[in-house]
Parts: C-alpha cells; structure tokens; sequence
C-alpha cells in the first residue's frame, strides 16, 4: 500500500491557513450544514427504524463522499475537495489553492462530545496518525475551530496532491490519537471513484458535485 502522507508538514507553508476558516469558506460551510443536519437527525430520528431504513440514515451509517471547491469564486481546478462523512467524523482532501501548491488531508469531529482538541486559536499539536496497515506515526499537525459551529479539525500536510492521490485506495480506515488517547477513526469506501471525480475538478473538468443526501437519484 502507498502511503498518502509520504511527508507531514506542519501546515504553515505560504501562509496557507492564515486566515483560518475564513480561507476555505465553502469548506467550513459544509461542515456547518453536516453537523446541523446530524444533530437534528439524530434529535428526531435515531433509533427509528424509519431513520434506520432511510437513505439518510443508510448514509449516515455507511458513509458517503461530496466533491467541491473549498472555496468560494476559486479558478477551476483550485482548492479542489473530496470529503467522506460518516457518522460523526470526517476525512477530507484538499488539493492546491492560491500560494499553496501542496495538498492538505483533514480530520473533523463533528460529535458533541467530541475528544478532538479545540484550539482557541489555531495552533500545531502533535497527533499520532495510523493509517491502513502502516505503522503509526506521531508528527505536527494543525488545530483549528471551523464554521458558525467551531467544529474541531486537524490538519496535516502532505508533499503534492499526486502523492495523495495515489495513496487513495478504495477502502482506507485511519485511526487518530492525542496526548496517548485515541480521539477518533474512520474508514472510507469508494475511494477509487471519488478520487477520479477529484482528478476531473482538479483538471478543471465537469465532475460529480452534489449532495448525496439531496441527490433525488440516489434512493
């Protein structure tokens, strides 16, 4: 298996996130509405079988993956994003944008009770990263609070966006821990597709950009 983050670098390079969730608003959106939406859900329905049998709550348990622009009135091909939400975490991609010409991988808790770090102002930490069957690694990362929800999200570097693309296969769980604690998991499926669908926005192509919970083709 080929590593994603064959290289992690602490997020500070051209001042990539110097404007903090400001920089990636499209990207702090889509965690504002996914989090709102789970929490209602999750008031109203869990538990129901009728949620149970929905296709909300199928994607809720199994996961799902949305393509987009991180940001907004970005050029084609900029800040290009695949994110994969399932239950109450999520695993992101982000491809180059403005100064910064690498690729960002990162990690959201959108649990109330989350175990993540929350970092009044965004600061590094350092976060042990298991990913699939290589060893763990424990390296810098950067903590930030994103959206109206200040959802806590940690992110890591990687070298280029083809270095992520290649290390993502179909089915990759990854496993997170701070300060010897574990803080979160998740696994992915359908990573094959939703990386084509990443290639295609990053090469400025028609790609796959709805909501799969309001996608009327999807029962």
């Amino acid at each position: 298996m080929k590593r994603m983050v064959l290289v992690l670098l602490l997020v500070l390079q051209g001042r990539a996130f110097a404007a903090g969730d400001a920089q990636f608003d499209v990207l702090a959106g889509v965690m504002d509405t996914t989090k709102k939406e789970l929490n209602a859900k999750q008031e109203t329905e869990k538990g129901r079988k009728d949620f149970q049998n929905s296709k909300y709550g199928r994607l809720y348990k199994d996961g799902y993956w949305q393509i987009f622009q991180g940001k907004s009135n970005a050029p084609k091909g900029e800040y290009c994003t695949a994110l994969f939400v399932r239950e109450d975490m999520l695993v992101s991609i982000m491809g180059p944008g403005g100064a910064y010409r690498g690729a960002l991988m990162m990690f959201a808790s959108l649990a109330g009770d989350s175990a993540f770090p929350r970092a009044a102002n965004s600061g590094k930490i350092k976060v042990t990263l298991k990913q699939g069957r290589d060893a763990p690694a424990t390296v810098h990362a950067l903590n930030q609070l994103f959206g109206d929800n200040e959802v806590p999200v940690i992110t890591f570097a990687v070298p280029s966006i083809e270095a992520a693309l290649d290390g993502m296969e179909d089915r990759l769980d990854f496993h997170l821990e701070y300060d010897g604690k574990p803080i979160g998991e998740i696994e992915w499926h359908g990573g094959l597709k939703a990386r084509d669908e990443l290639r295609k926005c990053l090469d400025g192509k028609p790609y796959y950009d709805k909501n799969p919970l309001k996608d009327k083709a999807i029962k």
